[in-house]
C-alpha cells in the first residue's frame, strides 16, 4: 500500500513539471506599458524590460531601451 501511495505521489509531482506555461489555461499573461513614442509609433516596455513598438503588420520592432520613458 505504501508503494502505491508513493507511486501516485511521484506521478502527480512529475505531471506538475510537464507544463511550460504559468497559467492553467496554457496562456502566459503578458504585461506591457506605454512609454512614449518613436517616429509616430507608441512605444511599449514589456515584462522583461524590452522597448518596442508595433509596425503596420503587427510585429514588434525593438528599439534602444533609452528611448522608453518609463
Amino acid at each position: 500500500m505504501k508503494k502505491l501511495i508513493f507511486l501516485i505521489l511521484i506521478i502527480f509531482n512529475v505531471s506538475s513539471f510537464v507544463s511550460c506555461s504559468d497559467n492553467e489555461d496554457g496562456n502566459e499573461e503578458l504585461t506591457e506599458w506605454e512609454c512614449g513614442s518613436h517616429n509616430g509609433n507608441t512605444l511599449y516596455t514589456g515584462p522583461r524590460g524590452g522597448c518596442y513598438y508595433y509596425n503596420s503588420n503587427g510585429n514588434k520592432i525593438y528599439v534602444d531601451r533609452s528611448e522608453c520613458n518609463c
